[in-house]
Formats: structure tokens, C-alpha cells, sequence
């Protein structure tokens, strides 16, 4: 049995949607097989496929593994999917219960992935939720090019930097240091093609407690490095307040490449990844009558803008803001006014429907053009179990590529740490 590629005249137009075919063909004497295709052609091929597809296809033969697992067909496979093609990079939003419990065997630190496209086409169809988990508690840094990141904290007194590609399987544990990370960022220095996390770790010293500024480059030989530290203090908020901002929010193009935070109501602290300087621009003017109303400000990027959403109590609605070019606070643009309140943007889609969650742990889908909003239907996969739907739609919650990336191609080392990422099996609830 061997497998031949059926060339039509539309394999473009099939090829940019994803769509390879593949034959089975028996060789016999009326049938003979088909000579072999340059690899160059093949490769034009695969590299038009969605990164799913192409991680069942390295099964099809040695050649083929290699070919789809090479540096360089990720990179160009990524470089497409994001540039040219986004349908060949599937979009997933990865959420969780920022304050995990057990009741009754059920663990509520599960990871739940979802698809985006399943809840734009089709939100009055159930989509279902994936459930993933850890042996412990894995807090979400960020997400990047398909990878996502964590800091695993289940003992308070020591962390790990986890890398968890959901697509191809792929994990990676840093070497652990000493204290619990908080005002942490994930993402990509297109400057030495690296990944990098940052974190601000607090641990106990001699003296009290004591902060320090590090960074983790993943690699194979990688170390924590301490730099610089954040400038928050120079905002106003000093190292143990509970003002001090979470997870930052990664930022990437040909330009720049950085974390940002919002400190002190009106400011984006920003931490550039490949000069590894702190610096900051200012949010969008407000009225001041109206700044003692907005009751949240949150960071995030849409149509690769770096973006904010204001949230005011007393009208009940939102405002989102865009930066046309990041950096230049002159910049900020209205882009759209929402009916709803408490709202954390997550994507939006090429038909101007903004997919955001609430805070309330639910998620919506917010229509610009003409300003309706919609709850869409989500399968949460346990029946009557209102523990476990939880973890799903919290307000901590990440969109990411399926891709093929692992960082300068380092080999999952999962059998190290023993992390595994499962579906849960909650025990079933007795009435």
C-alpha cells in the first residue's frame, strides 16, 4: 500500500485551506506506482497544510517526520500560517480557574481548550471543551506562536518555567528557582530567535523578604539571569503592594518585541525583549469625569494591535482602544463601544465579531456591526457538574495558534518531570 498525492487543477485553492488528499493505491500490473515527487514540490505541499494535520502526517514515513519536524519547515510553516494563511493555523482559546479547589475528586486546576471557529460559525452548537491536566497547579504566563507557558507553584517555595505546545504534545520544564514568581510575561526575541520569560520572584532571605528581576531564555542550557530590575516603584507602586500588576501581555512584530503592563491607571510599563530595557507610553485620554468610573483596564491585542479595554460601572459598557503604532501614545484609536461592562477581549474575527470573556467566567461574542452581543452554547462535558465548568471561561484565559514550534529545536523533556497533560476523568456525582 503506498499513498499517492492527487494533483488537481484546484490543489491551491484546496491546499490554502488545508486540504491535502490522500489515496490510498495498491501497485499491481495495471496500477504501477507513481514515480517519487521532488522533495521541493512535496514540501510546497505540506507547507500548506494546518499544523494538526501535518503532526499526523509525520507518520506516514521517515522522510516525512523529518521534513515537518526540520527548523526550517517550522519557521516557514509559521511564517505563512500567520502572515499569508491563518486558516492553516486553527485558533484555540486555553483557559482556567485562576483559584483552583478539589470537592469530590474533581480537580478544578484543569486547563480547558476550545475551539474559536466552532464558537464564531456556530454558537448556537455546543462546543466542546478539552480538558488537560498537570500533576500540579500550572498558573498561564502567556501564550506565543502555539506555545504556552506556565510557572508551576504548587509548593510556594520553589517554581519551574513550563513550556506546553497543546498541538504537537511538546513540554519542556526549566531548572527551578528558589521563591514564587508574580509580574511575569512570555514571548519571542526576533532578535536572537529566542523565547524568553520573565518573572519577578519573591522569596524568603535572611533579611525578610526579598524581590529580584529574572529571566529565563529557553534553551538546552539555559539558566535564570538576573537583571535589571522593574521600574514599578517609580510609578508609584512598591514590590509588595497588591496593586502589582499579573501577567503581562506579549507584544510581537518586525519592530518590536516586548511584555506590557498597565501601572498606576494610566500607564504601559513595557519590558523590550531583545534589549532587555524597561520603558513606558501612556493610555488613551479619558474624561476625567468619567476616570473614577471605569472599574477595570485591560491589556490585550487585536488585529495585531496592542490594545485596551475600559470597562465603566455606571453606564454598563466598554470602550476599546487601539494603537496603531505601538509605542506612540498620539496613536490610540477608538475602535468599538460594547454593551457590556466587565469584559477581557480575546480576538477579533475577519466578520467584526469580537470574541471576549467576562469576568463572571462566561464567554461572548460581541457583534460590531451592529452591537448585539451573544452567549454561546459551550459543552463542558459533565453533566450537572458546575465544580468542573469552572475552570473553563474564567477570565484567565489565552487565544493560541496550533503550530508546529518548539524553541530552537529542544526535545521535550515531559519523562523528567512527569507532566502530563490528560483529560480528566471527574467521578461521577451521586445524587
Amino acid at each position: 500500500m503506498t499513498l499517492l498525492l492527487v494533483i488537481t487543477n484546484d490543489v491551491e485553492r484546496n491546499a490554502s485551506r488545508g486540504l491535502l488528499l490522500l489515496r490510498g493505491h495498491t501497485a499491481t500490473a495495471r496500477t504501477p506506482p507513481l514515480p517519487d515527487l521532488p522533495e521541493e514540490l512535496i514540501m510546497e505541499i505540506l507547507v500548506r497544510l494546518p499544523a494538526r494535520t501535518l503532526v499526523s502526517l509525520r507518520s506516514v514515513c521517515t522522510s516525512w517526520r523529518n521534513l515537518i519536524s526540520s527548523p526550517d519547515f517550522i519557521r516557514n510553516h509559521l511564517r505563512r500560517s500567520c502572515l499569508r494563511d491563518p486558516s492553516l493555523t486553527l485558533l484555540r482559546i486555553a483557559c482556567y480557574n485562576s483559584s483552583p479547589f478539589r470537592c469530590s475528586g474533581v480537580g478544578y486546576d484543569s486547563i480547558g481548550v476550545l475551539s474559536v471557529r466552532s464558537i464564531i460559525d456556530k454558537p448556537s452548537r455546543p462546543t466542546k471543551v478539552d480538558y488537560f491536566s498537570g500533576q500540579h497547579y500550572y498558573r498561564i504566563v502567556g501564550s506565543c506562536h502555539g506555545l504556552l507557558c506556565f510557572f508551576d507553584e504548587h509548593d510556594y517555595q520553589n517554581t519551574h518555567g513550563i513550556l506546553w505546545n497543546p498541538c504537537t504534545g511538546f513540554t519542556f520544564q526549566s531548572p527551578q528557582i528558589s521563591g514564587q514568581a508574580f509580574s511575569s510575561g512570555f514571548g519571542y526575541d526576533h532578535l536572537s530567535d529566542s523565547y524568553k520569560l520573565f518573572g519577578i520572584i519573591r522569596k524568603k532571605g535572611p533579611s525578610g523578604v526579598e524581590y529580584s528581576t529574572r529571566i529565563y531564555t529557553f534553551g538546552s542550557t539555559s539558566s535564570w539571569r538576573r537583571i535589571d530590575d522593574s521600574p514599578f516603584g517609580l510609578f508609584g507602586i512598591p514590590p509588595n503592594h497588591f496593586c502589582m500588576p499579573e501577567n503581562g501581555v506579549f507584544f510581537g512584530s518586525s519592530r518590536a518585541c516586548t511584555i506590557n503592563w498597565i501601572v498606576n491607571h494610566h500607564v504601559v510599563l513595557y519590558f523590550d525583549l531583545g534589549k532587555e530595557t524597561y520603558a513606558h507610553f501612556t493610555l488613551p485620554d479619558t474624561d476625567s469625569s468619567d476616570y473614577l468610573l471605569i472599574q477595570c483596564k485591560k491589556l490585550c491585542v487585536l488585529r495585531n494591535c496592542l490594545s485596551v479595554c475600559y470597562g465603566y460601572l455606571r453606564t454598563q459598557h466598554s470602550i476599546v482602544w487601539q494603537m496603531k503604532e505601538y509605542g506612540d501614545a498620539q496613536s490610540w484609536t477608538k475602535l468599538a463601544m460594547i454593551s457590556v461592562h466587565d469584559l477581557v477581549p480575546l480576538y477579533i474575527s475577519e466578520t467584526d465579531v469580537l470574541l471576549a470573556v467576562f469576568q463572571s467566567c462566561r464567554i461572548v461574542l460581541c457583534y460590531l456591526n451592529d452591537g448585539s452581543v451573544r452567549i454561546p452554547v459551550i459543552d463542558y462535558g459533565v453533566e450537572n457538574n458546575p465544580y468542573l465548568s469552572q475552570s473553563v471561561g474564567s477570565w484567565m484565559a489565552y487565544i493560541y495558534h496550533e503550530s508546529l514550534v518548539s524553541p530552537n529545536g529542544l526535545q521535550s523533556n515531559s519523562s523528567k518531570m512527569l507532566l502530563r497533560f490528560i483529560k480528566p476523568k471527574p467521578n461521577p456525582i451521586v445524587s
